[in-house]
């Protein structure tokens, strides 16, 4: 890991790394590619991480005008200057595999099998919900349910267009035969995304271990263990 406690303009600050690893100088031009952030702006505590990752602070300014720092993390080639709370606990370890299981309350190494065959559904998922988005202009409603992708719902708004044999010709279960917990609140015509999760082998929201939430939204974090 290399750390740098500086505090300099964008301009200097991207002179000075000229001459260092690849992988900062990848982190400002990222930074520099999102058009977001001045060359006059300040950054500080930029440190790398495992996994190509880039962490530190930039000089923005709050909703009153005022100035302040906030943290960016780039991953890769990849900028983003407003990371989850989650985002920053995560890539921004020198051990991400324990800031995982941490935050999640699991043991991603002991459980990886029945996690991984998790993150394989929602994946074979993402593909019909994304088609039936396509067709219909939103995901089904929380009350249709995953059901609505094998067949044309008969509760809420009948779709707009169904293929012959429906979008997926059935809905997976979690390792422990249990059925995904799907929600999909559409407000006043807004399309909103899909939340999409497991509830652990107790099948109750919460839990640690096997009785955790895998949650669809983890999905980027255990791809980034999976790459280390």
């Amino acid at each position: 890991m290399r750390h740098l406690a500086i505090s300099l303009s964008g301009s200097a600050l991207i002179a000075l790394l000229a001459g260092c690893a690849s992988t900062e100088n990848q982190a400002m031009k990222a930074l520099d590619d999102t058009g977001q952030v001045s060359l006059n702006s300040n950054y500080k505590d930029i440190t790398q991480y495992p996994g190509n990752v880039t962490c530190g602070k930039y000089l923005a300014t709050d909703y009153q005008g005022f100035p302040i720092y906030k943290d960016f993390v780039v991953l890769d080639t990849v900028a983003d200057l407003k990371p989850l709370a989650m985002d920053v606990r995560i890539y921004c370890s020198e051990d991400p595999a324990a800031a995982l299981d941490a935050a999640f309350n699991i043991n991603y190494q002991v459980q990886k099998l029945q996690i991984d065959s998790i993150l394989e559904d929602f994946r074979a998922l993402a593909e019909p919900l994304s088609a039936y988005l396509r067709s219909n202009r939103t995901y089904p409603w929380t009350e249709q349910g995953l059901q609505a992708l094998v067949e044309p719902t008969t509760t809420g708004n009948a779709p707009l267009n169904f293929p012959e044999g429906g979008y997926i010709t059935a809905i997976p279960t979690d390792p422990w035969g249990k059925s995904y917990d799907y929600v999909c609140e559409p407000f006043a015509g807004i399309l909103v995304p899909y939340k999409l999760q497991s509830l652990g082998a107790d099948g109750l929201a919460g839990g640690t271990g096997v009785n955790a939430d895998i949650k669809h939204s983890y999905l980027p974090y255990f791809d980034h263990i999976n790459d280390l």
